[in-house]
């Protein structure tokens, strides 16, 4: 298996949100096992808090499964994995600790997706950013372009397409064109036909310039860079250094 990635430049939650919660765990649910309940808070529950207060459960749910909380004014979506069984009739859920507050009155299906199939949408997400790493690192740093937000829909978008291809199934053909006008913007960045907002590229965008004189005080003659009129750096890389000529005095 790849090391993981420094940066992602999308996030389970971006694929939420443009796929909709259910369009993106009904893809992941490959076994149907999902009891299609809803499962709603009766009171808040805190970032960090391990229960959660609920309506009583219809029907049970196994261990592991993650429930993902949206509604009730809530600025993003709440994964809630349980940490136990809940029972027919329970008004309390045993969850890991939550990262994001679940607000009273929000509200999660039972999509049958665990521990096991989240770490599926995990991995939509670093192909898609290995994706987008394939096209711009060649002009940007990784820890900037994790900064963008054309970056983050460019992740996000391939991401879902990569949700929408499991299987070997077909792909909804709006998110194949929205994916289509991704990588072609991608193509435009890697080519410098096109510049990221907000972020410095690696490198200058124009050709790097050096003024040179040919110096025939050698058995044979040397070109010389004339350093005050060239560019102060001329290469990202180390180069070889004639230090007779760059300590040579110049008599005039």
């Amino acid at each position: 298996m790849p090391a993981p990635l420094p940066n992602l430049y999308c996030t389970p939650n971006d694929v939420y949100d443009y796929l909709s919660v259910e369009g993106t765990q009904l893809r992941l649910d490959d076994h149907n096992q999902a009891s299609g309940q809803q499962i709603q808070a009766t009171a808040d529950a805190l970032a960090g808090a391990t229960s959660i207060q609920v309506a009583g459960l219809a029907l049970p749910l196994l261990a592991g499964s993650s429930l993902v909380f949206d509604g009730a004014g809530m600025v993003q979506t709440s994964t809630a994995v349980l940490a136990a069984v809940g029972k027919t009739g329970d008004t309390t859920l045993t969850v890991q600790p939550l990262t994001v507050q679940v607000n009273n009155g929000a509200a999660a299906r039972d999509s049958g997706i665990n521990l096991v199939m989240g770490q599926r949408l995990v991995k939509s997400t670093q192909y898609a950013t290995a994706q987008v790493k394939l096209y711009c690192t060649g002009r940007y740093n990784d820890s900037d372009l994790a900064n963008s937000w054309s970056v983050n829909r460019w992740a996000t978008v391939l991401a879902s397409r990569w949700v929408g291809r499991r299987r070997a199934l077909g792909c909804p053909r709006s998110i194949e064109k929205d994916a289509e006008e991704c990588l072609e913007e991608m193509k435009m960045v890697r080519f410098g036909q096109l510049n990221i907002e907000d972020i410095g590229t690696r490198t200058a965008g124009w050709p790097f310039l050096s003024n040179v004189t040919n110096d025939i005080h050698y058995d044979y003659s040397r070109i010389r860079v004339e350093m005050p009129l060239s560019e102060p750096s001329p290469t990202q890389y180390g180069q070889l250094v004639d230090w007779n000529s760059a300590y040579y005095l110049e008599v005039w």
